[in-house]
């Protein structure tokens, strides 16, 4: 019994030693982590309420004060995103079948804003401005445009957002019908086209505001002609145009109608003919020229074909040195639309040049209307030098030589006229004369 109590008697001592010593280590740690605030407070004392230090402190707050701010703003500008749409296509809705609509732009601008990829998407969209007429009447009026097609998760404005507009009544006035051939380009030049055949009349009915009918000039059917070789009949579309030729946005009714048009090729066989231009160098005459192709077909109209026996392939004498081969382009008349030739291969020879003259040519009159008689003449003869190649000059008809004066025109009087040369010949041999003017006096006949 006494050794159980002298067993719990040190049980207590060592348990009581135990607690000292814990209580020992907490009281420690605690006195540590104390000091430890003490030395960061007196720190901060240091800093707040010294001269020296407080500046460099503020300058610190400030700082951090300023990128958390601008890191805030540049986060919540990464988030959202604006774009603008330019040249948008406006949509008007209207009693067309009544009213003509004026001063409604044709486009607009739409700023399209909210998140980014948002915005990105909405500006891939095919979207509109409109504007709501619905039920409006003859006027002006302001209506307000709205965006459309750019779905809700954007917010599209449109600039302007208002605009002024007028309906006015149309009305329907007739008009004469005209025509223009497009594409002729594209046509080949071999064929004619008539006037052609409108199957529902030469009458068209255009439907507008009567300010509008008014600045109405003509109306056109646009006949498209390219690649056409025979007859054909076509639907051609109808455009008003105003008296400066601008388009006129009219309704017109129909707005096409059905042309027949005949094509047709007429054509003809002409001689081509050389038509030398300056002098062949000095000493030098044209002996011979040949060509490859004598004749052509030239296409144009009947009336123009009655007047041209003849085409020309123009060549210049002056760049010709000895014996040369030339191509050269046959010079077709004024609305002559095409020729199966149109260049020739052009031989040339040359050979020196000689002259010889017709001695006591007379002379002779022309255009005598007034049936004056000649008074006194200072010559009634002259010499006519011909110049050329030998084998021209040999080939020559003196005969076929006249010179003459021209009486057109003349009263009794004294005059001093010039000599014409008249020749059958051809191009290559050149005239002179020994004289070139006649002094000659006219009087009545009879006197």
């Amino acid at each position: 019994m006494a050794e159980d109590k002298r067993k719990v008697e040190q049980a207590k001592k060592i348990a009581s030693k135990s607690s000292n010593e814990v209580r020992t280590i907490y009281e420690s740690i605690e006195e540590t982590i104390f000091k430890f605030f003490r030395w960061i407070s007196s720190i901060i004392d240091r800093l707040f309420y010294s001269k020296k230090y407080t500046g460099l402190f503020a300058l610190l707050l400030a700082c951090l004060s300023y990128f958390v701010v601008t890191y805030d703003n540049s986060s919540a500008a990464a988030l959202s995103s604006s774009k603008t749409l330019n040249n948008v296509s406006i949509s008007a809705r209207y009693n067309s079948e009544s009213f003509e609509l004026l001063g409604a732009p044709s486009s607009c601008e739409i700023v399209l804003s909210g998140e980014a990829a948002n915005v990105t998407n909405a500006a891939t969209k095919k979207g509109y401005c409109s504007i709501n007429l619905e039920g409006y009447t003859e006027g002006t009026h302001t209506v307000k445009m709205t965006a459309s097609g750019y779905g809700d998760s954007v917010s599209a404005v449109v600039n302007p957002s208002e605009v002024s507009v007028t309906l006015k009544k149309k009305t329907t006035m007739q008009f004469d019908l005209s025509y223009d051939y497009i594409n002729q380009n594209a046509l080949d030049s071999k064929y004619i086209l008539s006037q052609p055949t409108f199957l529902s009349g030469s009458k068209i009915n255009i439907r507008a505001s009567q300010d509008t009918l008014n600045s109405i000039s003509l109306v056109k059917a646009l006949i498209d002609v390219s690649g056409q070789t025979a007859d054909f009949e076509i639907e051609a579309p109808l455009v008003a145009y105003d008296k400066n030729g601008k388009v006129v946005d009219a309704e017109i009714v129909p707005s096409t109608v059905t042309a027949q048009v005949k094509v047709s090729s007429p054509h003809k066989s002409v001689d081509i003919k050389l038509r030398p231009t300056g002098k062949a160098p000095e000493g030098l005459a044209v002996d011979s020229v040949s060509m490859d192709h004598q004749t052509t077909e030239i296409y144009a109209s009947e009336a123009i074909l009655a007047t041209i026996n003849e085409v020309y392939v123009d060549f210049d004498l002056s760049t010709i040195t000895n014996e040369a081969e030339i191509i050269l382009p046959v010079s077709l008349p004024a609305n002559v639309s095409s020729s199966d030739v149109t260049m020739v291969n052009v031989k040339v020879e040359l050979a020196e040049v000689t002259t010889k003259t017709i001695k006591d040519v007379s002379l002779l009159y022309k255009n005598n209307n007034n049936n004056l008689a000649v008074s006194a003449i200072d010559v009634d003869k002259v010499d006519v030098i011909v110049t050329g190649s030998q084998a021209n000059l040999d080939a020559f008809d003196d005969e076929s030589v006249s010179v003459y004066f021209d009486c057109e025109g003349i009263e009794p009087g004294t005059y001093e006229l010039p000599l014409i040369i008249e020749c059958d010949s051809n191009p290559y041999v050149s005239f002179a004369l020994s004289k070139n003017v006649v002094n000659i006096t006219f009087v009545e006949a009879g006197e």
